[in-house]
């Protein structure tokens, strides 16, 4: 395959998964150009091979494209061959009966080095705010992303960390270095995470690894509660029932 169309094919991808997350159901060129930082001639030409595929349709009158029949297509037959329920969802269901507070599955990507909400079980009185799931996030310092990197070696940490620190948002989402070892020779001690208002305003987190067949961390289960009521739960039982959540979820990643 020549250079150029490895790059045609990179942004191809590259263009079907911002249609696919993107808020907007069209898109235009210049718009799509902007979006991935390429000039408008490429995004056509990437517009004109995803439309030859049929992975996307251009409205006549707007000029503008959509997702195609092609793409939904796969993506419905993707989802109809996985055979198993959601990873978690009866032990994350468990949990929240149990202690009344919402559960998020995260996964870990070691690849992107990157973490991503895959799934909630919300309480009642839910506390994840705008948590989105489904979305690929740096891995940050709250309970979610602390129970993840303190079981990561320091190299994959530091590799994080450095990637991070160059989002424009994330640039003091790290503290001092020593600080940071601090804590997480804390959380792998304690084996669970507990910060405050760190990635939703308002609330407490608390998050206890999982891990797969290899005994790599693969994510957390996080719980996530209201400030106002952090300090009325019994802490030590809603820990106990979120270790054995993540123990629960580990056996099924290990089946």
């Amino acid at each position: 395959m020549t250079t150029s169309k490895r790059n045609l094919t990179s942004k191809s991808l590259r263009a079907l998964s911002w249609l696919a997350e993107s808020e907007t159901s069209e898109v235009g060129v210049r718009q799509l150009a902007a979006a991935m930082k390429i000039a408008p001639s490429s995004a056509h030409r990437v517009l004109l091979a995803l439309s030859d595929a049929g992975f996307v349709t251009r409205d006549c009158d707007t000029q503008r494209y959509a997702l195609g029949p092609e793409f939904l297509r796969l993506a419905h037959c993707a989802t109809a061959r996985v055979p198993q329920p959601q990873l978690g969802a009866a032990a994350m269901q468990r949990l929240v009966d149990r202690c009344g507070e919402s559960a998020l599955l995260v996964r870990y990507d070691d690849t992107r080095q990157e973490m991503i909400f895959d799934a909630a079980v919300d309480a009642a009185h839910s506390a994840r705010g705008t948590i989105r799931l489904n979305t690929w996030m740096p891995v940050r310092t709250g309970a979610s992303g602390m129970a993840i990197l303190a079981f990561l070696d320091e190299v994959e940490v530091q590799s994080i960390i450095r990637r991070a620190k160059a989002l424009p948002s994330q640039g003091r989402a790290y503290a001092e270095p020593d600080r940071l070892a601090t804590d997480l020779n804390a959380v792998r001690r304690q084996g669970f995470a507990y910060t405050r208002c760190q990635l939703v305003p308002g609330a407490a987190g608390l998050a206890a690894p999982i891990f797969d067949r290899a005994g790599k961390v693969a994510g957390d289960i996080c719980v996530t509660i209201p400030e106002q009521r952090a300090a009325e739960t019994s802490r030590d039982a809603l820990i106990d029932a979120l270790r054995a959540c993540a123990s629960e979820v580990t056996q099924e990643l290990r089946a």
